[in-house]
């Protein structure tokens, strides 16, 4: 499928003085043009306008619907659309148990994240149980042993960068979050004057994809499946939680280490002090790659010694498995090879990579490859600065968000 240049408008911050939402209604997602390719630059990068949430979290959780009142029905979609995919996974009673189990958990060491899980039911027109069990379909397709049907891929590395660090990603994802996928800019007054600038899609709560804080702390995630799940901080709330709470990427990893995870998935960060890292993540172990300064790379399996051994391969996951073992390689020899005074063009040059001779592709287009690109995020956390292309990379249709209110 080919994808988009831009993100679809929405309004970028709510009045003052609004006070509920008006209900749109937008169209179900059909086609799109075709990318155009040009020569990799950030230089003439156009500035971007994020969607601006700003109160509490369920305040912000409901600003989404308000704000994009036209994606109404395609937030419904995308959630509709999982739930019926894995609604044979969900029904089973080990799987219902164990979606109860996270909801426990969740009320008890994250309950903010369900706050804004339940801003954005009351402002979609949904249920907040029905984006809470959405939002766990990944890891309970896994559970229930089904095949995967739509590759969740990504490619992420983070490099230190003079003082400072950049973090990198691809978003290999499901297409029907291209219409929805949006650079996010959060403001809450219980985060004491901390920022959050974030690419996620609308329907789903906080940092869903990639994200930065204005502590100039970055944190991306990939897929990954495992045999070693179990009840403990989802990932895609744990994104959100280490923006909220984290400095440093030395911050992180001592939360991380303290606390239970579901498991599945790897975090690549960086921080604006130049130290980086990766992070698999198993409920029973973690797997850490840091660095103080240096490089690092993952795609969609552990390599860790503590999680190598916990990576899931079934008869339904066997090619993205492989392409993920080939892209492995590619991206981290683009990395090591890069020059020594790393920077943001760089990173957009990796991220655009295809299959030349030299590696598996990084930009992916679907066909052949089991995975597609729907869009690629430049973190440069020394200057506060997210380059973001909506679509391919390759295309170079990039913008720069910054937490300067526009």
């Amino acid at each position: 499928m080919p994808l988009p240049h831009a993100l679809p408008a929405c309004r970028g911050a709510l009045p003052q003085s609004r006070a509920r939402t008006d209900r749109g209604r937008g169209r179900p997602h059909r086609g799109l043009p075709p990318a155009r390719r040009r020569r990799m630059t950030l230089v003439d990068a156009s500035p971007g306008r994020p969607l601006d949430l700003a109160g509490s979290a369920y305040e912000r959780g409901w600003q989404q619907a308000a704000l994009c009142p036209d994606m109404v029905d395609h937030v419904r979609h995308a959630i509709d659309h999982r739930l019926t995919e894995t609604a044979s996974a969900i029904a089973l009673p080990g799987v219902r148990d164990w979606i109860d189990g996270q909801r426990r958990y969740t009320s008890a060491h994250y309950p903010d994240i369900l706050e804004e899980i339940r801003g954005i039911a009351a402002g979609f027109g949904v249920t907040a149980d029905a984006i809470f069990i959405y939002l766990h379909c990944s890891i309970a397709a896994e559970l229930a042993g089904m095949a995967e049907r739509a590759a969740e891929g990504c490619t992420s590395f983070a490099v230190t960068a003079g003082s400072s660090s950049i973090v990198a990603k691809n978003r290999d994802y499901r297409p029907e979050h291209i219409p929805i996928q949006r650079v996010f800019r959060h403001v809450d007054p219980a985060w004491t004057g901390r920022r959050i600038l974030c690419v996620g899609s609308l329907g789903s709560p906080g940092n869903f994809s990639s994200g930065m804080n204005s502590d100039g702390f970055a944190v991306t995630d990939t897929n990954s499946r495992t045999t070693d799940h179990g009840v403990g901080m989802h990932r895609y709330f744990l994104l959100t939680w280490l923006l909220v709470n984290c400095r440093t990427v030395d911050d992180a990893l001592a939360a991380i280490r303290g606390m239970m995870h579901t498991g599945g998935g790897l975090l690549l960060m960086g921080d604006a002090v130049g130290a980086v890292a990766a992070v698999e993540l198993g409920h029973r172990s973690v797997g850490i790659e840091r660095r103080a300064a240096g490089r690092v790379s993952r795609t969609n399996h552990f390599v860790t010694p503590a999680m190598a051994g916990a990576n899931l391969v079934d008869q339904g996951y066997v090619a993205s498995h492989a392409n993920s073992e080939a892209r492995l390689p590619a991206v981290a020899a683009l990395v090591r090879r890069a020059d020594p005074e790393f920077g943001a063009d760089q990173a957009a040059a990796i991220l655009a990579h295809h299959r030349d001779g030299k590696g598996e592709a990084l930009c992916r287009h679907g066909g052949a490859d089991p995975g597609h690109t729907i869009s690629a995020s430049v973190y440069e956390t020394g200057r506060r600065r997210l380059y973001f292309a909506a679509g391919n990379p390759c295309a170079g249709a990039w913008q720069s968000f910054d937490f300067a209110t526009n």
